[in-house]
C-alpha cells in the first residue's frame, strides 16, 4: 500500500473515532445539555452526523411531549437539523409552530434565535418578501437591546446579492462589519470571514481591483488574530481566499501565474485541479488540460452540482478548442440536463409547499378585507347622505319661512348641484377601488395560471411539449405584472410603461437564470404612457423578443447585450427598436416563411398596434417595430 493511501485509511480512522466520540459525549450528557452541545458544533460535524441528531432529538421531543420548556428547545433544534438538510419548509413550519403557540412563553432571546432560522430559510427559498418581513421583527427586537446572533450577521447583504443588487449588497456588508468591530464578543474567525466575503461581492461585480484588496485585507487579519489560535479554521479560510484569488487571475488571463502557484504548492484538491485545467486551456496546452480532466472522470460530482457544472463546462471548452463539436455538443447537453433538473426541482418544491398556499390564502384574506372596508364605506356614505338630506330639509324650511321664493329656488338647486356632486365623486372612488380590485384579481388569477403551468409542465418529458408549457407561462406572466403595474400606480387609463419594463426584464432574468449567461439588459424608455389596449401587445411583443434572445442569441457566447428603446417620434408614432449583440440571424433567414410560433406572434402583436415590423441583421439582431398607440 503506498504513503497516499495509508495516509487516507488513517484521516479516515481519525474521522470515524471522532464522530464516535461526539456521539458518546452527546448520549452521556442530560437532556437539557444537549441542544447547547449540537449548536457549539462546528457545520462539518453537524453534516457528517445530521441523521444520528435528527433521531435523537426526535426521540426527546417525544420524551418529553408535556414539558413545554424543554419541548420548545428540542423543536427549535430539530428546525435547525432541517436547515442542515436542506429542508428549509420542514424548519419553517417548525420556527412558525414556536412562534405561535402561546403555551412556549419565549423569551426575547429565544424569539430572536427563531426569526433568524426563519430568515434563513426563507432567503434560501428566494421568498424574499418573506425575508424583509421577518427583518422588521429582528429590528424590532435589536432595538429593544436583544443581541442579535454573530455569525447571522450577512442575511441582510446576502439577500441583496440573491437580488444582484451588488452596490447595495456591498454597502450593508460594510456595514454589518463594522457592526462587528463594536461587538466584543465576536471571535477570530468572523471578521477575516466577512473581508473575504466583501471581496466575493466585489468579483462578482467584476471589480477586481477591490476584490483582490479586501482578500488581502482578509488574509493580512486572519495571519494576526487566527493562525495561532486556531490553525485549522486559518488553513481553511487562507485556502478560500487562494482559491477566490484564482478565479480573479483566471479572469484575467494570468494563467502562468495560476499554474505556478498550484504546481509549486502540490494542492491536488479537486477545486485545484479544476483551476489547473482551466489555466491550461487558457494557454491552449490541450494535452496537460486533458490529462487532468481525464483523470476527474471517474470522480463522483453527485453531491457537487456546481463543481460538476464547472467540469462539464471546462470540457465543452476543451472539445470546442480543438474542433470537436460533437463530444462538445455532448457535454453541453448534460450541463442542460442539470439546470432542468435543479430548476424543475425547485419549483416543485415551491408549487407542493405550505408556503404557497399561505400565500395564495393571505392574498384571498386581503381581497375579503378589502370587500368588508368597501362594504364598510357604502354604510357610512348612506349615513352621511341621510343626515345631509335631513340638515337639508331643516335649511330648507328655515329658507321657506324666511327668505323670499326665489332664493328659496336658488339655494334648493345650489343643495341638488352639490347633492349631485358628492354622488359623482363618491361613485368615481367606488369604480377606482373596484377598478384596482379588478386589476389585482386579475393579477392574482393569471399567476394561480402560470403556477399550474410550472406544475403540469414538471410532470410532462416531451421537450417540446415542456418548451411549449414555459413559453406559455412567461407570456402569462407578462400580462400579469402588466395588470399588478397598473394597481400599484393608481392610475387605470394608461400604464407607467418604464416603471414596467423595470419589472418584466427583473423576471425574464430570474426565468433564465439557468443559462449561466452574463446578459446585461440596457433600457432607454423615459416618460411613457400606453393606453391598455397598446400596453398588453406591447408588453407581449417585448417579452417574446427579449426571451428569444436570451434563448438564441447567445449560443455559445458566455455574456451579451440586449437594448431596448422606445422614442417618439413626429405624427404620434413610436419607435420599438430591442437590439442584441450576439451572432444574429442566418444570412439566408427569411422571415415571410418563416415556420416559428415565436414569429407569427411577433408579426400578430405588430399588425394588432398597427406596427410595421422591420429586422436588421448586423454584429447581432435589430427589430424595429413603429406603431402607434391606440388611446
Amino acid at each position: 500500500m503506498n504513503r497516499a493511501a495509508l495516509l487516507l485509511s488513517f484521516l479516515f480512522f481519525l474521522n470515524s473515532y471522532s464522530n464516535e466520540l461526539i456521539k458518546k459525549e452527546f448520549k452521556s450528557l442530560k437532556d437539557g445539555n444537549k441542544v447547547s452541545f449540537f449548536r457549539d458544533l462546528n457545520n462539518e460535524q453537524k453534516e457528517e452526523e445530521i441523521l444520528f441528531f435528527y433521531t435523537e432529538f426526535q426521540k426527546l421531543l417525544n420524551k418529553h411531549e408535556a414539558n413545554n420548556e424543554l419541548k420548545k428547545q428540542f423543536l427549535f433544534t430539530l428546525g435547525l437539523i432541517n436547515q442542515v438538510q436542506n429542508q428549509h419548509l420542514e424548519a419553517i413550519s417548525k420556527f412558525n409552530e414556536l412562534i405561535k403557540n402561546s403555551n412556549y412563553k419565549l423569551l426575547a432571546r429565544e424569539r430572536m434565535d427563531i426569526y433568524v432560522g426563519m430568515q434563513e430559510s426563507y432567503l434560501k427559498l428566494n421568498l424574499y418578501s418573506k425575508v424583509f418581513d421577518v427583518n422588521k421583527k429582528i429590528n424590532s427586537l435589536i432595538a429593544k437591546g436583544i443581541d442579535y446572533p454573530l455569525w447571522s450577521y450577512n442575511i441582510q447583504s446576502r439577500l441583496y446579492l440573491q437580488l444582484e443588487q451588488y452596490d447595495k449588497a456591498i454597502s450593508q456588508l460594510k456595514s454589518e462589519i463594522k457592526l462587528l468591530y463594536s461587538n466584543t464578543k465576536r471571535d477570530s474567525l468572523i471578521i477575516p470571514s466577512a473581508y473575504n466575503d466583501l471581496g466575493y461581492y466585489y468579483y462578482l461585480k467584476k471589480d477586481y481591483k477591490n476584490a483582490l484588496y479586501y482578500y488581502d485585507q482578509s488574509l493580512q487579519i486572519a495571519t494576526v488574530s487566527l493562525k495561532k489560535i486556531d490553525t485549522l479554521n486559518y488553513n481553511n479560510l487562507v485556502f478560500n481566499i487562494n482559491n477566490n484569488i484564482t478565479n480573479i487571475k483566471l479572469k484575467q488571463n494570468k494563467f502562468d501565474e495560476v499554474i505556478s502557484y498550484y504546481v509549486t504548492n502540490k494542492n491536488n484538491t479537486l477545486e485545484t485541479k479544476l483551476f489547473l485545467a482551466e489555466a491550461y486551456l487558457g494557454k491552449k496546452d490541450f494535452l496537460k488540460s486533458f490529462k487532468i480532466l481525464n483523470e476527474l472522470k471517474s470522480f463522483d460530482f453527485s453531491n457537487a452540482f456546481i463543481l460538476k457544472t464547472r467540469y462539464l463546462h471546462l470540457l465543452t471548452q476543451y472539445y470546442d478548442d480543438i474542433g470537436d463539436f460533437k463530444n462538445s455538443y455532448k457535454y453541453i447537453n448534460q450541463i442542460k440536463r442539470i439546470n432542468d433538473s435543479l430548476a424543475s426541482l425547485d419549483k416543485k418544491k415551491l408549487l407542493q409547499s405550505n408556503e404557497l398556499n399561505y400565500f395564495i390564502e393571505e392574498k384571498e384574506k386581503e381581497v375579503l378585507k378589502k370587500d368588508q372596508v368597501i362594504k364598510q364605506n357604502e354604510k357610512t356614505i348612506l349615513i352621511i347622505v341621510i343626515v345631509s338630506l335631513l340638515i337639508i330639509l331643516i335649511i330648507g324650511a328655515y329658507i321657506i319661512k324666511y327668505n323670499r321664493k326665489k332664493r328659496i329656488e336658488i339655494e334648493l338647486m345650489n343643495q341638488s348641484i352639490s347633492k349631485k356632486n358628492a354622488t359623482i365623486e363618491a361613485s368615481l372612488k367606488e369604480k377606482e377601488m373596484l377598478l384596482q380590485e379588478i386589476h389585482h384579481r386579475v393579477k392574482n388569477n393569471l399567476q394561480i395560471i402560470s403556477g399550474i403551468l410550472s406544475l403540469q409542465n414538471s410532470n410532462i418529458t416531451d421537450e417540446k411539449s415542456k418548451l411549449l408549457l414555459a413559453e406559455s407561462q412567461d407570456r402569462i406572466q407578462a400580462i400579469a405584472l402588466l395588470h399588478k403595474t397598473m394597481y400599484q400606480n393608481g392610475n387605470f387609463n394608461v400604464v407607467d410603461f418604464q416603471t414596467y419594463i423595470n419589472e418584466l426584464i427583473t423576471y425574464i432574468k430570474q426565468t433564465n437564470k439557468n443559462l449561466n449567461k452574463n446578459i446585461v439588459v440596457k433600457q432607454h424608455i423615459e416618460g411613457l404612457n400606453f393606453s391598455i389596449e397598446t400596453a398588453i401587445p406591447l408588453s407581449m411583443l417585448i417579452n417574446e423578443i427579449v426571451t428569444n434572445c436570451y434563448k438564441h442569441a447567445f449560443i455559445n457566447l458566455d455574456s451579451g447585450e440586449i437594448l431596448i428603446s422606445i422614442q417618439k417620434h413626429i405624427s404620434e408614432k413610436y419607435i420599438l427598436s430591442i437590439k442584441d449583440n450576439g451572432i444574429g440571424l442566418p444570412k439566408n433567414y427569411n422571415e415571410i416563411h418563416t415556420n416559428s410560433i415565436g414569429f407569427d406572434l411577433i408579426k400578430g402583436l405588430s399588425e394588432q398596434i398597427g406596427g410595421k415590423l422591420t429586422i436588421h441583421i448586423n454584429k447581432g439582431t435589430e427589430i424595429i417595430i413603429e406603431f402607434k398607440d391606440t388611446q
